[in-house]
């Protein structure tokens, strides 16, 4: 940000000087050409006259000078935006440091209802190296996807379909066995093998069985994922960070759409009440500056 703050000072006095430097080199040099001239008797007194051009130079310069302030004016904008994104990123820094990180526990606290659903929920994020938000978003995927994957299934249990019906138990397989769903997960197991081997009257017997568990894991998760506040549309609370550090390096560039456009994005998802407020006066403050 220092070395920004600065770039934008040395062109400001660049432009101020290109400007005051053309407009007293000219007007100077000119005065005194005619003035010698006329000492000299080279010229009459007449050609004094002629200094009347300086008016239609004036205009010139004038309207030259009026672009290198228009340029200047917006390099002070773009100033001004770079010092409040670094401001803006410093306070906010604070308040996501003490930010209560009550999320992950309040989920590990919920998990003893799928624990008592038959899903062990612990296990599977073990295996996700202990990372609760990758287990929401599996889940999150898992609910949009399985009543899809549900129809596929049935669609395909026929005869001449049961190596893509076989393909698609194994997708949910692997799904159940992410999220812990033992029951599940043996079920698809079971249907997958005797898919494969061509099994069609073992697997339309055991329909009902692979349909009623994976009924019973969405109602399940479903319940889980309403307890924690989340939805199809939920943004992790790190990778909301990695937004707003986007949105702050948009703006150190000046990119104030891209920035606008980020923080709009994040202030729909209200972790905390001072970090939302925060960001909506940053908005308030970028438009302002760019009206």
């Amino acid at each position: 940000m220092e070395y920004n703050y600065n770039q934008i000072s040395d062109e400001i006095r660049q432009f101020t000087r290109k400007a005051a430097t053309l407009w007293l080199a000219f007007m100077t040099c000119a005065s005194l050409l005619t003035g010698v001239l006329y000492l000299l008797e080279i010229l009459p007194a007449a050609a004094l006259w002629s200094l009347l051009w300086f008016i239609p130079v004036s205009a010139i310069l004038a309207f030259i000078m009026h672009l290198y302030r228009k340029d200047t004016m917006l390099l002070a904008r773009k100033q001004q935006i770079s010092i409040m994104a670094y401001h803006a990123k410093q306070a906010l820094n604070t308040l996501q440091q003490h930010f209560p990180d009550t999320f992950v526990s309040d989920c590990h606290i919920k998990m003893c209802y799928l624990v008592k659903k038959g899903i062990d929920a612990e296990a599977a994020i073990a295996r996700l190296g202990c990372n609760v938000e990758t287990y929401n978003a599996l889940v999150l995927s898992f609910l949009k996807d399985s009543n899809k994957l549900e129809d596929e299934l049935f669609d395909l249990m026929h005869a001449d379909t049961l190596a893509q019906y076989a393909a698609k138990a194994h997708v949910l397989r692997v799904k159940a066995n992410e999220l812990g769903i033992t029951s599940l997960t043996d079920t698809a197991f079971f249907h997958e093998i005797e898919a494969y081997a061509g099994a069609l009257d073992v697997v339309q017997d055991n329909w009902k069985k692979l349909s009623f568990e994976l009924d019973e894991s969405y109602d399940a998760l479903s319940e889980y994922i309403k307890s924690i506040g989340l939805s199809n549309n939920h943004i992790s609370f790190n990778m909301w960070g990695k937004q707003l550090q986007e949105a702050f390096q948009a703006l150190e560039v000046y990119d104030t759409c891209k920035a606008k456009r980020i923080l709009s994005e994040l202030v729909k998802y209200p972790f905390d009440a001072d970090l939302t407020n925060a960001l909506r006066g940053l908005i308030a403050s970028i438009d302002e500056i760019m009206a």
